[in-house]
């Protein structure tokens, strides 16, 4: 469990690459681009509203989706995204909008999936297809790029179950963020484990979901 960041961490040999991705993606319209941002019962989670008001204010994002595990929702609220990005929240099935009459509606409409943070929970129902809830399901049903962002302790990081568990979502084709050391709040010490840089891969995915649409404007 590490301390967490209002805005994507680098370290200072990948400020300068991280700035110009971001700088980049600036300069891309990607206010159509629909992503689907999944969160976890992490305490990473506390950063994420603040995390997407970055991003929507760096990137231009305007169309965003946000699911919420049940332990999520225990560290943040739906208002708080509400209020703070002004996005459609969800956590469970009665949450679903009207036109969407299942999850996998949801899914459909994604064109980018963002897992921040993910638990090591959850890392192990997406590597063996085990959907139990609202975001697990819904992510089993994207077909979209999907980048997800760990963040766990170092002990559990480097179990032999889970790093299983992240060779198997590499293996299906997901991106997943390696770790960066951290603070950790349970055990006061610098660690491995903290939300690693997902700006690169985000970015290129949003890049190419907004090419493909102008693509197919054409």
């Amino acid at each position: 469990m590490t301390r967490p960041s209002t805005e994507p961490e680098t370290d200072a040999e990948t400020d300068a690459e991280t700035d110009a991705g971001a700088d980049a993606g600036s300069r891309l319209d990607l206010s159509g681009v629909r992503l689907l941002v999944c969160v976890s019962g992490s305490v990473a989670a506390l950063a994420v509203p603040h995390i997407l008001l970055w991003l929507t204010g760096r990137l231009g994002l305007g169309r965003i989706r946000v699911l919420l595990t049940p332990m999520a929702l225990r560290l943040v609220t739906k208002d708080s995204f509400r209020r703070v990005v002004g996005c459609e929240v969800m956590c469970d099935w009665d949450d679903l909008p009207l036109e969407d009459r299942s999850h996998v509606s949801v899914a459909r409409w994604a064109q980018v999936a963002l897992v921040l943070p993910a638990t090591a929970d959850l890392v192990g129902k997406l590597a063996h297809g085990i959907a139990d809830d609202l975001v697990s399901s819904t992510l089993m049903a994207v077909s979209c790029p999907t980048v997800v962002v760990p963040s766990t302790s170092e002990t559990t990081w480097n179990k032999p179950v889970m790093r299983r568990n992240i060779a198997q979502l590499r293996a299906d084709g997901l991106e997943v963020v390696e770790p960066r050391t951290g603070h950790s709040l349970a055990t006061d010490a610098d660690e491995k484990g903290s939300m690693g840089d997902y700006l690169p891969p985000l970015i290129a995915a949003l890049a190419e979901a907004a090419s493909s649409e102008n693509r197919r404007k054409l």
